[in-house]
């Protein structure tokens, strides 16, 4: 998985999941960081995703959590 891909599930997770608004835009303002904080993300995510992945985001999150975290 490349920068530009983890920006780009980084993005549909934070829209999909994230139902407090205030928390969507911040974590989106990370994403855009030249570096991106991507086990903080995923740490803030965390609590909007209980109970609720389907198996292709989980397939991404454990992606994201081998190549970035």
């Amino acid at each position: 998985m490349t920068e530009a891909e983890l920006r780009v599930h980084l993005d549909d997770l934070i829209e999909r999941y994230v139902s407090d608004e205030l928390v969507e835009r911040r974590l989106l303002l990370l994403v855009d960081k030249d570096e991106v904080p991507a086990k903080g993300i995923m740490v803030e995510l965390t609590p909007f995703t209980k109970g609720r992945l389907s198996e292709q985001d989980r397939k991404v999150i454990g992606d994201i959590a081998f190549y970035f975290c």
